[in-house]
């Protein structure tokens, strides 16, 4: 397996991973709204449980959009540099947004360790698991910056 099959991989298992994501929360809303104005009543715990794995596809889908070379910085800045000097470009945001994620996952896991013992009020969900979607997305989306890098920033479109 090549690098650049490694970040491909990576990036459709979180791509996949965001995408049942993205479902449960339709499928949680549409119970919410059919249960509020059908049946009077809604879920208790839908709105705060949808507020923290929105956390986890918004980290996971990060990781795609990294390979996809998707951010919108990424190819607003590119586009405003002759074609000579795109890779360089590009080279320099991921640098940047590297530099980020290195706080974002030192950061998120202390915070996320502090909140080993508390429980979210509605839905009971051990809170670790929203806090974790930082440190641990922050370290995919370094791992997709690292292999994206050795691969040579492809500048076609990816699969």
């Amino acid at each position: 397996m090549t690098i650049r099959d490694l970040s491909r991989t990576l990036a459709k298992v979180c791509e996949t991973l965001a995408a049942a994501i993205l479902l449960i929360v339709c499928l949680i809303n549409f119970a919410q709204v059919g249960g509020r104005y059908l049946m009077g009543t809604s879920l208790s715990w839908g709105e705060e449980t949808m507020r923290y794995i929105m956390m986890w596809l918004m980290m996971l889908g990060s990781v795609t959009a990294v390979y996809r070379a998707e951010h919108m910085a990424v190819e607003g800045l590119q586009d405003l540099v002759s074609p000579r000097y795109r890779s360089l470009v590009r080279s320099s945001l991921y640098a940047i947004g590297g530099i980020l994620f290195v706080f974002l996952a030192y950061y998120g896991w202390a915070a996320a360790i502090r909140n080993l013992s508390q429980h979210a009020a509605a839905s009971g969900i051990p809170m670790v698991v929203p806090y974790m979607a930082i440190p641990i997305g922050s370290v995919l989306i370094l791992i997709q910056i690292v292999l994206c890098w050795i691969s040579g920033f492809e500048t076609e479109v990816h699969e």
